[in-house]
């Protein structure tokens, strides 16, 4: 009966989580939560509804199934156990038949066995001795056998005892636990709670909650809101402010309207009772986040479709300030689950799934088909073999047969013994098969934290895609002159980051620099939450919004910043290019070259030759020759070109034992005119300019201060990744590397 439960559960668990699976972003959270309905009522009823032949308990094999009825219905294999040891009480002058372990062993008393024998004669007294002998023989056999049985029946009580023990024991470890954790989490609730100020209430939510008799209360040092006892708990901070707690009190009212504390009550009980089993495990926590799921679905729909958006905010801000898991099992805390849960939860949000009625039939006849697997027993086509087996063996016992069934009692019993051993060898392989499939659904600790940490950066993005938008929109219809002049002011920004008289920068766009002719026009996003994050570029009246990195530079606002490769046929830029500070201070300076191609339709297709890509062309194909007699570095390019030698003279007082490129320098020229006459008509000066530095024996970095930099020409490459392409390195003497 255990088996049956654990098997048909798993069964029901696994469909439903398929289930969810092939519907995700299809049907209603609701509805998607409503299906873990189907395995409480599995779980808290251990019993099938008849039998079917879509049952999963079809596919064990019969002797397992013969096992499970015995083991239900007090029979062995099929044989009524009787309570005087397992003989079957016989009148006077029949025979006493012995049952051990599901075999028949008959045993014959003097006189009748002395009845269907044959009968002694005088003077042949040897053989009357010797009848008597294989009575009382027999017997003996059969006590014996009659006491192993005993012996047998008696470990498997004791057996079925220790596993009794075990599971109380856990029973009590894991209720015991969630009951003292709720306890001394409720004790600090009433312990440090103050009743919300009725003012502060959103007036859309006051009326809602008084009818219910709700209460709205404030705790100092709570991980997360929380509905407990029928009333909304809330920390300080983000929790706290007003825009926030109307999404908080929506959430936290539609938890109350599903009534989703006794369904947190019901999953703690079953994790309890089935503590041992992964399924259920998984389920509880899969139906905790559906019940989140189902929450912020209702919100949305209270609050109304305009504040979708800024209800995923909300989870984003709670989730930063500390709330990303839950402190007490049983609680439905707003942001459980951590950034794991919060990541499939603001992905919902951007979907805006409904239920469509072929999907909706299509969950319904799925639904049918796996509970009709889970809920339903085994088909007996003959009722039950062995013991319909062993009445027809009893009535042929009788007169002279008695002694041919006597000859074949022991090849019977072999039989019996070889039918038990291939009973306890099933369920052990099903048994190593469940535990098998349960140990792959376990994750480490190293693959929850990857996973948590991907999941709040895909969070974070998606939540920072909508705020670009909504600026790009928000400026890009703006043609203030606030919008397209306003520049950021980088010194009040570096002294408010120092703590001095700087002022705060506000949110929103910055012009950072426009070509010498005044058609194109770069902005950067700043945003508290994001910081300098967000590119516009302007052509006339076409705004394209991208998200790439900027910084706080001085060089932004130079005009050389941005070229012009080629002319539309309206006078526009065609195909653009730009370099942009991505990183810059006393020690790093770091740029990006962007190319833009712009369509007639005004969007741009955009290239991106990053540092990286450089360091690791370089690395490719520039070697390094250290000629120590001479102070010389030689270059040589792609294995076999040289371009010439570095003078590292100034250095000839250290050993020099490597010769690496300076990671943190790569500058970029927009116009390089050296290379005129080298380079790809429409793409002339295009180049990135790197640094060689000097590894000196027993100091630590490298050393680049008055030598020479590396200069490589770039031009388009449709088949790299990037766009660019990189070639035709030298030695150039103009730029010298300076170490501040």
């Amino acid at each position: 009966m255990v088996l049956e439960i654990l098997i048909t559960s798993s069964v029901l668990i696994i469909g439903i989580f398929c289930l969810r699976r092939l519907t995700k972003g299809r049907i209603s959270m609701r509805l998607r939560y409503a299906l873990w309905l189907l395995a409480a009522v599995r779980l808290l009823v251990p019993v099938s509804v008849g039998t079917s032949a879509f049952s999963v308990m079809n596919l064990l094999p019969e002797a397992v199934r013969v096992r499970e009825q015995a083991d239900f219905t007090g029979e062995e294999n099929g044989w009524h156990m009787s309570v005087e040891g397992g003989r079957d009480s016989v009148s006077a002058g029949e025979s006493d038949s012995t049952y051990a372990g599901g075999r028949q062993v008959e045993a014959l008393s003097g006189q009748s066995r002395a009845q269907n024998a044959v009968s002694p004669v005088a003077g042949n007294g040897t053989l009357g001795e010797n009848l008597r002998e294989t009575a009382e023989g027999s017997q003996a056999g059969a006590a014996k056998e009659n006491a192993g049985f005993a012996a047998a029946k008696f470990d498997e009580i004791s057996l079925s005892s220790v596993w009794g023990m075990i599971w109380l024991s856990g029973f009590l470890a894991v209720g015991g636990y969630m009951v003292i954790m709720k306890w001394r989490f409720t004790r600090f609730l009433y312990k440090n709670r103050s009743a919300l100020q009725e003012e502060r209430l959103p007036e859309a939510f006051a009326a809602r909650l008084s009818r219910r008799g709700m209460k709205v209360y404030q705790v100092k040092g709570l991980p997360g809101p929380c509905l407990v006892g029928g009333h909304i708990y809330i920390g300080e901070g983000p929790a706290a402010q007003e825009q926030n707690l109307t999404h908080i009190l929506a959430h936290e009212y539609c938890h109350a309207r599903h009534r989703d504390g006794v369904w947190a009550f019901l999953r703690c009980g079953l994790a309890a009772v089935y503590w041992f089993d992964p399924f259920v495990w998984a389920a509880v926590l899969a139906a905790r986040q559906d019940s989140e799921l189902a929450c912020d679905e209702a919100a949305v729909e209270l609050l109304g479709e305009s504040g979708r958006f800024a209800y995923g905010r909300t989870l984003l801000a709670l989730l930063e300030s500390g709330g990303g898991r839950e402190r007490c099992p049983g609680m439905t805390f707003m942001m459980e689950g951590g950034g794991q849960n919060v990541r499939e939860r603001i992905t919902a949000l951007a979907r805006r799934g409904r239920t469509k009625r072929p999907v909706l039939a299509m969950v319904f006849a799925v639904t049918v088909l796996i509970c009709g697997c889970a809920f339903t027993g085994a088909e007996r086509e003959n009722g039950n073999p062995a013991k319909e087996s062993g009445a027809q063996d009893m009535a042929e016992t009788g007169g002279d047969a008695q002694g041919e069934k006597d000859t074949e009692a022991v090849p019977d019993a072999q039989s019996g013994q070889m039918s038990g051993e291939e009973n306890t060898g099933e369920p052990a392989r099903v048994q190593k098969e469940y535990e098998d499939a349960a140990k792959s659904v376990k994750l480490s600790e190293e693959q929850i934290k990857a996973q948590e940490e991907s999941a709040r950066q895909e969070a974070d993005w998606q939540v920072f895609m909508e705020t670009l938008h909504y600026h790009g929109v928000m400026e890009g219809k703006d043609d203030s002159e606030l919008s397209k002049n306003r520049e950021f002011d980088i010194q009040a920004y570096y002294d408010w980051q120092q703590g001095e008289e700087g002022k705060k920068p506000e949110d929103g766009w910055y012009l950072l620099c426009r070509e010498d002719g005044g058609m194109i026009s770069l902005y950067g996003l700043y945003t508290e939450a994001f910081g300098f994050r967000g590119l516009k570029t302007r052509i006339g009246t076409d705004v394209n919004t991208l998200d790439i990195p900027w910084c706080a530079s001085y060089q932004n606002g130079n005009s050389e910043n941005i070229r012009v490769l080629e002319a539309a046929e309206d006078g526009r830029p065609r195909r653009f290019v730009w370099k942009l500070p991505t990183e810059e201070s006393g020690q790093v300076e770091t740029w990006q070259l962007y190319e833009g191609y712009r369509y007639d339709t005004g969007t741009i297709d955009l290239k991106t030759l990053t540092q990286e890509e450089c360091l690791k062309w370089a690395k490719e194909y520039l070697t390094f020759d250290i000629d120590k007699e001479a102070a010389k570095v030689h270059v040589v390019y792609d294995g076999d070109m040289y371009l010439g030698a570095i003078d590292i003279s100034a250095y000839q007082d250290r050993v020099t034992e490597d010769v690496q490129i300076v990671p943190d320098i790569v500058g970029i020229s927009l116009d390089d005119t050296a290379a005129e006459g080298t380079a790809v008509s429409g793409e002339e000066g295009l180049a990135v300019h790197l640094a060689a530095g000097l590894k000196l024996e027993g100091v630590e970095g490298l050393y680049f201060d008055g030598l020479p930099l590396l200069t490589i020409q770039v031009t388009a490459d449709e088949n790299s990744d990037s766009g660019f392409r990189l070639q035709s390195p030298r030695i150039d003497e103009r730029y010298v590397a300076r170490a501040f």
